[in-house]
């Protein structure tokens, strides 16, 4: 840190040799920031107040050499309203680098506190998994345990669906992960996820021409799925959510239309975007139900 201080000095000395040279026409105050400036972003406070206050006495005393008419006085009241100046700078500056680097440290802390949480619910997930016995087909199970144990299997891939979409936060945040596209018909793509989802409360409208895009399929699943499994977690019970499916303005669009009172879904819009598409939310009011619009570029020969 000494020597990249004494760098800093050595810049302050240099602007005060180039400002003493040209005279009064030519006012060098302003490079004093620089210095400035990296010295509180690079070396801390210390220095950066050390280099502000030896920038106040190199202004100082360029301003007695060039301007010899002026008064003493003046020069020092002008000077002090420069290191106020000067001070300020190294303490923002200081401020801003501090935060940014609180900010970093709670950030690796998060991603370490996700991939935590992400290990332990991808393996509680497998645990499920293994612990249900294939009963779906035995004749002596009725309807409703059938469903039941259905129910469990996608709830245990949707916990480990969850925990991969935790880990990957880090990488959609980035945009450092892979789309894996191909080209399929979105409607029939939505009305399977219906079904798969919750095919009694789930209503679906979707035009009968196929709506072709050029996506990532298990990507986009998980985007869609979070959006219809808060819809349905945020309605009332018993409640409808409308899902349509159409195009408009050259975009493949999804609507889930819900009745409750909606929240925002970070890891769908992340995966949206990287697909070149947008994801919005809107509501007519409080306990009115929200409308969430899910909007991609059309496969290209279609567009």
């Amino acid at each position: 840190m000494v020597p990249l201080t004494l760098v800093a000095a050595a810049g302050v000395a240099a602007i005060w040799l180039v400002d003493i040279s040209t005279g009064p026409d030519f006012g060098f105050a302003i490079f004093y920031l620089i210095p400035i400036g990296l010295a509180s972003w690079w070396l801390g406070r210390g220095s950066a107040v050390l280099i502000a206050l030896l920038s106040t006495g190199a202004w100082i005393w360029a301003d007695l050499i060039a301007r010899p008419s002026v008064l003493l006085s003046a020069s020092l009241w002008n000077g002090l309203t420069r290191a106020a100046i000067f001070l300020m700078l190294a303490l923002l500056i200081d401020q801003v680098r501090r935060e940014r680097n609180a900010l970093r440290t709670v950030d690796g802390h998060r991603e370490e506190s996700l991939a935590l949480i992400a290990h332990t619910l991808r393996r509680s997930a497998g645990e499920i998994e293994s612990a249900i016995p294939d009963l779906t087909k035995a004749p002596a199970l009725s309807a409703a345990e059938r469903s039941a144990i259905d129910e469990l299997r996608r709830q245990s891939r949707n916990f480990k669906r969850f925990a991969d979409d935790v880990l990957e936060v880090g990488q959609l945040e980035d945009g450092r992960f892979r789309l894996n596209r191909g080209r399929f018909d979105l409607s029939e793509f939505v009305a399977t996820l219906v079904k798969e989802t919750d095919r009694d409360r789930l209503q679906l409208v979707a035009e009968s021409d196929p709506i072709w895009v050029d996506a990532d399929p298990e990507r986009l699943r998980t985007a869609i799925e979070h959006i219809l499994n808060n819809a349905l977690r945020f309605s009332p019970p018993g409640s409808t959510v409308h899902v349509t499916v159409g195009q408009r303005d050259n975009r493949a669009r999804v609507l889930v239309k819900d009745q409750g009172v909606g929240l925002g879904l970070y890891v769908a819009r992340l995966v949206v975007e990287a697909h070149g598409g947008s994801v919005s939310a809107s509501s007519v009011g409080l306990g009115l139900g929200s409308t969430f619009t899910l909007d991609l570029p059309l496969a290209s020969h279609q567009a």
